[in-house]
């Protein structure tokens, strides 16, 4: 694209050859608006005019409503053109960008309002030398509402502010931007991590769950994944009864697609009933491994049919044919929400009745779906419009019915003859990484080799398509890539490799992961201080680096990559990662104590990172951890171990069983490492039983450990991690650590 400065009056041209199909819709506006680029910086400084940044993605409502009622109108288009500079950006394709004005956004709302708020559209306006922000919004109305100014009204506030108090505005700017810098890229000094945080956060979470409807927090409701995936770590019997409970009453819901499958991105009340109807490729690739894992570790066929029906939606309407996975669907269909997704009880028997269902049938069918009861959707934009029913499931034995999915089957042909959502066409890299692991994982726990493989397919069509001779791409659209990889790109497709190599153990895969590690590695990390960043160094137009722990909707980047690390160290890449992660853990450890809720993801890693870094973690004492005892009992679910003169002694209960012998964190795993850092070798027994092919160890065994050739005899640590199986379905894996005084053995 050339992207040289041209004179104002020519619309949106400039964004005509972007491959963003956020950016591509706004190209017809009347608003000048130029991409994300060191030019636009350039007009503005050249102008003297402040920039107004405007940040949105494809799928959503609310970007929409303000570009019909701004954007498109001739005479607010003046206004922007004449004042302003005008910068769209699609913040699927720069996270970096969008994380920072974000943050700006909160930051700024709490000084200004008294309470800190965000969303899309984001409409940020900078001071053009460095691009701080000065004053940070999102959504404004063409006419004042809701306590705020009309958007014509603020641009008009503005210009005439830089125009009298440019000053002023120049030192806000500078106030906003320390404080966004100070949130990003703090450096805590390096500490250590309460061993028992990830614990107490998932005992925090049972306390604050929503007893009535599952989930958490009330309305707008979020499915928030890494909440779920902390219970099943480290909440034990009740956070994972919990789980359980809130995907079932969310699958129930609304904002699962009953008719076609795959979730929403939130529901609009608190009981999931009314969907915001876009719906989104990381929330699906997120929510069907975790239904799979709860199903099979419950026997749940409820729970098993909606990982199934979600990765059929995402095969069917969100794949590149024999590739990766486009990003999402719109929320819009015809400029009104939802109108792809209601019905309406007459409609539902006419084409039932096409399809010879029978009255009795039809009515079973409405029973079921909550359509024999009053209208439940309305859209508050259109209020003359007749109330519709967004679907929903009345119990779990209504969507296991043969009858009732037969007509919902009937009701999905139909719904693909309507006009469709917009299909945001994008393939990006992180988010294929984690819809390629859903795939993975689902299909690892529920045995099914069709998913796996379809694994594979989208990951070798990634490696073919996203990588280049110039490094890894972030963005894939019509055979065009762009974008260089952030962190969590670079993280998502090296876990999607693991996953992979986890279901076939063929080393190209673990191989491969590697050697994305080392590039994220290269690029991303900070050897001397421990910290890793989101991007690159080097964009200009960056005030700062972002260097974000958070969780979002997605997992953080550094959550993602710490992952990786921990997953490399145990399928036995150890020696040059374990330095990297207790650095990196170490180094987070302030933002880990102080704000654990937010770093959900990176707290379900504690139960395997404790017994890999235990130096990274505090002692029930307060100091750092030296082994001395000669043998310690622990006892954990389902099983009963000890550390005895060089054998750890393992006692199962009762038809309890654990994989055999398998690196994998879902089966047997013995790690052992000296006070000097020498690792010792680990002699497994042969199994004892076995299912589907899949070999296990039952009752009471030994696994020798013995002291590597050359290593000092002295206090050693002893770590076992197991799943605890029974009948060939194994939980999540549980942990134990024993403390040796190790002498050297035969």
């Amino acid at each position: 694209m050339n992207k040289e400065i041209q004179s104002p009056g020519s619309g949106g041209y400039r964004l005509a050859s972007e491959d963003s199909p956020y950016l591509l819709h706004h190209a017809t506006n009347p608003v000048e608006w130029w991409p994300w680029c060191p030019e636009a910086f350039a007009v503005a400084r050249e102008r003297d005019l402040p920039i107004f940044l405007s940040i949105g993605y494809a799928t959503c409502h609310w970007c929409h409503v303000m570009e019909r009622e701004s954007f498109e109108r001739a005479d607010c288009a003046a206004r922007m053109n004449k004042s302003f500079v005008c910068i769209k950006v699609d913040r699927e394709q720069r996270p970096d960008v969008d994380d920072i004005y974000m943050q700006a956004c909160q930051i700024y709302t709490q000084a200004t309002e008294g309470r800190a708020s965000g969303g899309w559209p984001l409409s940020a306006f900078l001071e053009p030398l460095s691009g701080r922000p000065f004053f940070v919004g999102t959504y404004y109305p063409p006419e004042p509402a809701w306590g705020r100014p009309s958007f014509q009204q603020l641009l008009d506030s503005i210009s005439s502010a830089w125009s009298t108090r440019k000053d002023e505005l120049i030192e806000q700017s500078k106030m906003v931007a320390d404080a966004v810098t100070t949130a990003l890229a703090a450096n805590h000094e390096a500490g250590k991590i309460s061993p028992s945080l990830a614990a107490r956060a998932a005992l925090q979470l049972t306390q604050i769950h929503d007893h009535d409807h599952g989930g958490f927090g009330s309305a707008p409701k979020f499915p928030q994944p890494a909440y779920f995936s902390l219970l099943l770590a480290a909440g034990g019997k009740q956070g994972s009864e919990i789980v359980r409970a809130s995907l079932t009453k969310m699958a129930c819901g609304g904002v699962f697609d009953q008719v076609a499958g795959g979730f929403h991105r939130y529901a609009v009340d608190q009981a999931w009933m009314i969907p915001h109807f876009e719906k989104m490729l990381y929330d699906n690739a997120l929510l069907a491994p975790l239904y799979a894992q709860v199903a099979a570790e419950y026997n749940d066929p409820f729970l098993q049919q909606i990982s199934e029906r979600t990765l059929a939606f995402v095969e069917s309407e969100l794949s590149v044919a024999h590739g990766g996975f486009y990003c999402a669907l719109d929320a819009d269909v015809g400029e009104k929400e939802g109108v792809g997704h209601v019905w309406t009880p007459d409609h539902v028997r006419r084409v039932l009745d096409q399809a010879a269902i029978t009255t009795d049938e039809q009515d079973r069918l409405l029973s079921a779906t909550h359509m024999d009861r009053p209208a439940n959707f309305r859209d508050p934009h259109h209020p003359h419009d007749p109330p519709t029913w967004v679907l929903q499931m009345n119990t779990t034995a209504d969507a296991l019915d043969a009858i009732v999915q037969r007509g919902l089957d009937v009701l999905h042909q139909d719904r693909k003859t309507w006009p469709q959502p917009l299909l945001d066409d994008k393939v990006l890299l992180g988010w294929n990484g984690f819809m390629i692991e859903g795939f993975a994982v689902a299909g690892w726990w529920l045995g099914n080799d069709a998913w796996k493989a379809r694994a594979e397919e989208a990951a070798r069509w990634i490696f073919d398509n996203m990588r280049t001779p110039q490094g890894w791409m972030r963005c894939w659209r019509g055979g065009r890539v762009s974008i260089p990889a952030t962190l969590e790109d670079i993280a998502g497709i090296a876990n999607a490799c693991v996953s992979i190599w986890r279901n076939g153990k063929d080393p190209i895969w673990i191989k491969r992961a590697s050697e994305l590690y080392l590039i994220a590695r290269e690029d991303f990390f900070d050897c001397e201080n421990g910290r890793w960043s989101d991007v690159r160094s080097g964009d200009s137009m960056l005030f700062v680096r972002p260097r974000s722990c958070n969780d979002g909707a997605i997992p953080s980047g550094v959550a993602s990559i710490m992952r990786l690390a921990l997953a490399l160290i145990e399928a036995g890449n150890d020696a040059p990662l374990h330095q990297d992660v207790a650095a990196a853990f170490q180094a987070l450890a302030t933002n880990l104590n102080d704000q654990p809720l937010s770093m959900a993801n990176m707290l379900a890693l504690f139960p395997l990172a404790q017994t890999i870094v235990p130096e990274a973690f505090i002692t029930r004492d307060g100091t750092t951890h030296s082994p001395s005892a000669t043998s310690v009992s622990n006892e954990i679910d389902g099983m009963k171990v000890q550390w005895r003169n060089g054998f750890v002694e393992v006692q199962l209960e009762a038809e309890a069983e654990v994989l055999a012998n398998d690196a994998s964190p879902r089966g047997l795993l013995v790690r052992a490492l000296a006070a000097d850092r020498v690792e010792l070798d680990v002699e497994y027994p042969s199994p004892s039983a076995s299912h589907d092919g899949a070999s296990y160890l039952t009752g009471s065994f030994q696994i020798r450990v013995r002291q590597r050739s050359g290593g000092a005899a002295g206090p050693a640590k002893i770590t076992l991690s197991a799943s605890i199986c029974r009948k060939g379905v194994c939980a999540a894996p549980q942990t134990v650590v024993l403390d040796a005084d190790f002498t050297k053995a035969d």
